[in-house]
């Protein structure tokens, strides 16, 4: 990792982040999802990234930024607002198709509306993550 930019640095920093806190969100509350276990992730989500961005900067010296580094944080975005738009519409369609036919308990509508909506942000964000992550290192 020696030879990586600031933005690269800054980009494994969050793609680490999300897997080490979704992924054990994603299978250890697969059968008892609560208020507690989304907000607990989103807290633990955020103070490591900051965290981590904290330790990344101070380490990184070169912070510099040129063009081509503006317009792969936009080509990363773009790669993150598709994935959401279609991450979005297609776990909630699902999740109102499995409520629609009985099979969702009608309490737990609102706390898997959440899961949903905050697994779509995060997929989103490593879609848009590994979107910048190629593009750095495609030559120009």
């Amino acid at each position: 990792m020696a030879n990586l930019s600031y933005e690269e640095r800054s980009l494994y920093g969050v793609l680490v982040v999300n897997l080490a806190v979704y992924l054990p969100y994603l299978f250890l509350s697969r059968y008892s999802n609560s208020l507690t276990r989304i907000a607990g992730a989103m807290v633990l989500l955020m103070a490591l990234q900051i965290l981590s961005q904290a330790v990344i900067a101070v380490a990184t010296r070169n912070r510099l930024q040129d063009e081509r580094d503006k317009q792969i944080r936009l080509y990363g975005y773009r790669a993150g607002y598709i994935a959401f738009t279609g991450l979005v519409g297609t776990g909630l369609s699902l999740l109102w198709l499995w409520a629609a036919y009985g099979h969702l308990d009608p309490m737990r509508l609102a706390i898997q509306f959440l899961s949903v909506l905050f697994g779509t942000i995060v997929l989103a964000d490593i879609a848009r993550v590994v979107t910048q992550l190629i593009a750095h290192r495609r030559p120009v």
